[in-house]
Protein backbone atom coordinates (compact mmCIF):
# COMPACT_ATOMS: atom_id res chain seq x y z
CA UNK A 1 0.00 0.00 0.00
CA UNK A 2 2.87 2.58 0.76
CA UNK A 3 4.05 1.82 -2.74
CA UNK A 4 0.91 2.40 -4.32
CA UNK A 5 0.56 5.91 -2.66
CA UNK A 6 4.18 7.13 -3.80
CA UNK A 7 3.28 5.82 -7.05
CA UNK A 8 0.66 8.63 -6.65
CA UNK A 9 2.57 11.13 -5.32
CA UNK A 10 5.42 11.04 -7.87
CA UNK A 11 2.88 11.39 -10.63
CA UNK A 12 1.29 13.98 -9.27
CA UNK A 13 4.54 15.56 -8.55
CA UNK A 14 5.76 15.00 -12.72
CA UNK A 15 2.12 16.80 -13.03
CA UNK A 16 2.29 19.83 -11.39
CA UNK A 17 5.97 20.43 -12.68
CA UNK A 18 4.80 20.12 -16.48
CA UNK A 19 1.86 21.90 -15.65
CA UNK A 20 4.01 24.94 -14.35
CA UNK A 21 5.61 27.30 -17.37
CA UNK A 22 6.91 30.65 -16.68
CA UNK A 23 4.37 32.89 -18.65
CA UNK A 24 5.59 35.61 -21.19
CA UNK A 25 4.24 38.58 -18.61
CA UNK A 26 6.77 36.81 -15.81
CA UNK A 27 9.62 36.63 -18.17
CA UNK A 28 9.47 40.38 -19.44
CA UNK A 29 9.01 41.22 -15.75
CA UNK A 30 12.31 39.20 -14.58
CA UNK A 31 13.89 40.74 -17.73
CA UNK A 32 13.26 44.54 -16.79
CA UNK A 33 14.03 43.21 -13.21
CA UNK A 34 17.18 42.36 -14.17
CA UNK A 35 17.70 45.46 -16.46
CA UNK A 36 17.06 47.61 -13.47
CA UNK A 37 19.58 45.71 -11.23
CA UNK A 38 22.32 45.68 -13.56
CA UNK A 39 21.53 49.36 -14.41
CA UNK A 40 21.88 50.26 -10.80
CA UNK A 41 25.18 47.81 -10.23
CA UNK A 42 26.12 49.89 -13.29
CA UNK A 43 25.27 53.43 -11.89
CA UNK A 44 26.52 52.01 -8.55
CA UNK A 45 29.84 51.31 -9.93
CA UNK A 46 30.27 54.70 -11.84
CA UNK A 47 29.34 56.42 -8.56
CA UNK A 48 31.88 54.21 -6.63
CA UNK A 49 34.51 55.60 -9.07
CA UNK A 50 33.44 59.14 -9.31
CA UNK A 51 33.78 59.48 -5.73
CA UNK A 52 37.25 57.28 -5.64
CA UNK A 53 38.91 60.45 -8.47
CA UNK A 54 37.41 62.82 -6.17
CA UNK A 55 38.85 61.04 -3.08
CA UNK A 56 42.29 60.70 -4.95
CA UNK A 57 41.80 64.33 -6.35
CA UNK A 58 41.47 65.74 -2.73
CA UNK A 59 44.03 63.78 -1.14
CA UNK A 60 46.86 65.15 -4.07
CA UNK A 61 45.23 68.79 -3.25
CA UNK A 62 45.59 67.94 0.53
CA UNK A 63 49.80 66.79 -0.02
CA UNK A 64 50.32 69.96 -1.90
CA UNK A 65 48.77 72.08 0.55
CA UNK A 66 51.08 70.55 2.88
CA UNK A 67 53.54 70.70 1.45
CA UNK A 68 53.07 74.64 0.44
CA UNK A 69 52.44 75.25 4.38
CA UNK A 70 55.76 73.43 5.54
CA UNK A 71 57.60 75.39 3.08
CA UNK A 72 55.55 78.96 4.08
CA UNK A 73 56.74 77.88 8.02
CA UNK A 74 60.53 77.12 6.57
CA UNK A 75 60.32 80.61 4.89
CA UNK A 76 59.23 82.32 7.93
CA UNK A 77 61.68 80.56 10.22
CA UNK A 78 64.48 81.72 7.94
CA UNK A 79 63.21 85.18 7.67
CA UNK A 80 63.04 85.10 11.76
CA UNK A 81 66.47 84.06 11.70
CA UNK A 82 67.36 86.79 9.07
CA UNK A 83 65.70 89.56 11.06
CA UNK A 84 66.90 88.73 14.84
CA UNK A 85 70.45 88.14 12.97
CA UNK A 86 70.47 91.76 11.53
CA UNK A 87 68.26 93.64 14.09
CA UNK A 88 70.87 95.42 15.57
CA UNK A 89 71.97 96.90 11.62
CA UNK A 90 69.84 99.45 11.81
CA UNK A 91 70.97 100.51 15.10
CA UNK A 92 74.92 101.11 14.34
CA UNK A 93 73.94 102.74 10.75
CA UNK A 94 72.70 105.20 13.39
CA UNK A 95 75.58 105.22 15.53
CA UNK A 96 78.56 105.02 13.07
CA UNK A 97 78.56 108.41 12.36
CA UNK A 98 79.34 109.17 16.27
CA UNK A 99 81.42 106.34 16.32
CA UNK A 100 83.40 108.19 13.43
CA UNK A 101 83.40 111.48 15.58
CA UNK A 102 84.64 109.46 18.28
CA UNK A 103 87.51 108.08 15.96
CA UNK A 104 88.61 111.94 14.84
CA UNK A 105 88.47 113.03 18.45
CA UNK A 106 91.05 110.13 19.78
CA UNK A 107 93.02 110.82 16.95
CA UNK A 108 93.49 114.60 17.34
CA UNK A 109 94.49 114.16 20.98
CA UNK A 110 98.42 114.78 21.09
CA UNK A 111 99.96 113.79 24.26
CA UNK A 112 100.73 117.60 24.88
CA UNK A 113 97.24 118.90 24.12
CA UNK A 114 95.26 120.96 26.36
CA UNK A 115 92.79 119.60 28.47
CA UNK A 116 89.86 122.04 26.95
CA UNK A 117 90.36 120.91 23.70
CA UNK A 118 89.89 117.51 25.07
CA UNK A 119 86.72 118.38 26.75
CA UNK A 120 85.58 120.10 24.00
CA UNK A 121 86.45 116.65 21.58
CA UNK A 122 84.17 114.40 23.81
CA UNK A 123 81.02 116.87 24.20
CA UNK A 124 81.12 117.18 20.38
CA UNK A 125 81.20 112.90 20.24
CA UNK A 126 78.54 112.98 23.30
CA UNK A 127 76.30 115.05 21.74
CA UNK A 128 76.78 113.19 18.15
CA UNK A 129 75.81 109.95 20.17
CA UNK A 130 72.98 111.19 21.92
CA UNK A 131 71.74 112.75 18.56
CA UNK A 132 71.88 109.52 16.54
CA UNK A 133 70.45 107.50 19.52
CA UNK A 134 67.75 109.81 19.35
CA UNK A 135 67.07 109.32 15.70
CA UNK A 136 66.27 106.30 16.34
CA UNK A 137 63.44 107.02 18.95
CA UNK A 138 65.45 107.21 22.07
CA UNK A 139 64.42 109.73 24.81
CA UNK A 140 65.82 110.58 28.37
CA UNK A 141 64.03 110.61 31.62
CA UNK A 142 66.00 113.61 33.01
CA UNK A 143 63.89 116.40 34.01
CA UNK A 144 63.86 117.59 37.63
CA UNK A 145 60.94 119.56 39.56
CA UNK A 146 57.95 117.11 38.28
CA UNK A 147 55.99 115.10 39.91
CA UNK A 148 57.03 111.18 40.98
CA UNK A 149 56.04 108.98 38.12
CA UNK A 150 56.50 105.06 39.38
CA UNK A 151 56.33 104.31 35.88
CA UNK A 152 59.85 106.80 34.84
CA UNK A 153 61.58 107.07 38.03
CA UNK A 154 63.10 104.70 40.60
CA UNK A 155 63.35 106.71 44.09
CA UNK A 156 67.01 106.34 45.61
CA UNK A 157 66.72 108.91 48.35
CA UNK A 158 63.69 110.79 49.99
CA UNK A 159 65.11 114.25 50.49
CA UNK A 160 62.99 116.23 53.36
CA UNK A 161 61.77 119.50 52.00
CA UNK A 162 58.98 122.15 52.23
CA UNK A 163 60.11 124.02 49.59
CA UNK A 164 58.66 121.98 46.85
CA UNK A 165 55.55 119.97 46.85
CA UNK A 166 55.61 116.42 48.16
CA UNK A 167 56.70 113.36 45.62
CA UNK A 168 58.50 115.86 43.71
CA UNK A 169 61.56 114.75 41.61
CA UNK A 170 64.52 116.96 43.45
CA UNK A 171 67.79 115.11 41.99
CA UNK A 172 68.35 112.51 38.88
CA UNK A 173 70.97 110.56 40.30
CA UNK A 174 71.03 108.32 37.25
CA UNK A 175 69.34 109.06 33.40
CA UNK A 176 66.44 106.74 32.43
CA UNK A 177 65.49 106.07 28.84
CA UNK A 178 62.18 105.45 26.98
CA UNK A 179 62.30 103.69 23.37
CA UNK A 180 59.48 105.37 21.29
CA UNK A 181 58.36 105.96 24.36
CA UNK A 182 58.54 102.49 26.30
CA UNK A 183 60.97 103.13 29.50
CA UNK A 184 63.49 100.75 28.78
CA UNK A 185 65.33 102.03 31.73
CA UNK A 186 63.64 104.43 34.84
CA UNK A 187 65.98 107.02 36.20
CA UNK A 188 67.19 107.08 39.35
CA UNK A 189 66.09 109.70 41.66
CA UNK A 190 65.50 111.49 45.12
CA UNK A 191 62.61 112.44 45.85
CA UNK A 192 60.94 115.19 47.89
CA UNK A 193 59.10 114.28 51.23
CA UNK A 194 57.64 117.02 53.66
CA UNK A 195 59.98 118.13 56.13
CA UNK A 196 59.01 117.50 59.55
CA UNK A 197 58.43 120.49 62.24
CA UNK A 198 61.12 120.50 64.99
CA UNK A 199 59.56 121.50 68.06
Amino acid sequence: MNKKNDEKRNENMTENTEAVEISPEVKQEEQIADSTVSKTISQSTEDIQGIKEKLSNLENQYIRLMADYQNLQKRASQEKEELYKYAAQKTLEVLLPALDTFDYARASVKPDSKAEKIIEDFTLVFEMLLKCLKDIGLETIEETGIPFNPFHHEPLHQIPTNELPEQTVVQVLKKGYMLNKKVIRPALVSVSIKEEMKG
